[in-house]
């Protein structure tokens, strides 16, 4: 009989969000995240440039350079460009995130963008998203990936009960995530999911899943 794993130490906890969040800020920039219109928000700016300080506009202008970005045609946002706008910008996208009424698109990249520009203040909005269950299935997938970004392994509790969703696509794309996370707490939680998960393609990610979260 093997003895239980002991749970891993408040150090090792802040040691392993920290690696995590560089990991999905890397996966990022490298498109891994694509919003519905298929773009992605790339982190083009190299680690030697220095980072151009925030830009202050009025409210309508900065609303509407928000929402510019957001609807630009295809091809990647530069992260410079939303580093310019700074933290100013996260009231504006958080709205754009939370509305039902906006174009699912839209929503999408908002997420991606605000778990770009803040992190800390971006992952109360992009949950409320994924807990939406009137929420667009794509939209909710973008919050399933952006919150892991934003929160690393002390996401994993949260994208868990999302494994019961009703929508297929968003059990898939929770699957993934938290294989991507890995660790013990992850594949836990993915392995009490398979045995009751009934649809060919979320078992497929949840086995997906398992095989990413491997140590």
């Amino acid at each position: 009989m093997s003895m239980p794993t002991p749970p891993p130490s408040s150090r090792t906890r802040r040691s392993r969000a920290s690696s995590q969040r560089g990991w999905w800020l890397l996966a990022l920039g490298a498109g891994i995240f694509t919003s519905t219109g298929g773009t992605a928000l790339a982190l083009s700016r190299s680690a030697t440039e220095p980072a151009a300080a925030p830009l202050s506009s009025p409210p309508g202008e900065l609303r509407a350079q928000v929402l510019a970005l957001l609807d630009a045609a295809q091809g990647p946002i530069r992260e410079e460009q939303w580093r310019r706008l700074g933290t100013q910008a996260v009231p504006i996208l958080s709205a754009v995130v939370t509305d039902n009424s906006s174009v699912p698109s839209r929503r999408s990249r908002a997420i991606a963008s605000l778990a770009l520009v803040d992190p800390t203040q971006g992952a109360r909005s992009i949950q409320e998203v994924l807990d939406d269950t009137h929420a667009p299935a794509d939209v909710r997938v973008s919050a399933a990936q952006a919150l892991a970004q934003c929160m690393g392994v002390e996401a994993i509790g949260l994208l868990a009960a999302r494994l019961a969703d009703r929508e297929d696509p968003v059990r898939e794309a929770v699957a993934l995530t938290l294989g991507r996370l890995g660790g013990q707490q992850a594949r836990q939680v993915l392995e009490e999911r398979l045995p009751v998960e009934e649809r060919p393609l979320v078992r497929e990610a949840l086995q997906r899943g398992l095989t990413l979260a491997e140590p």
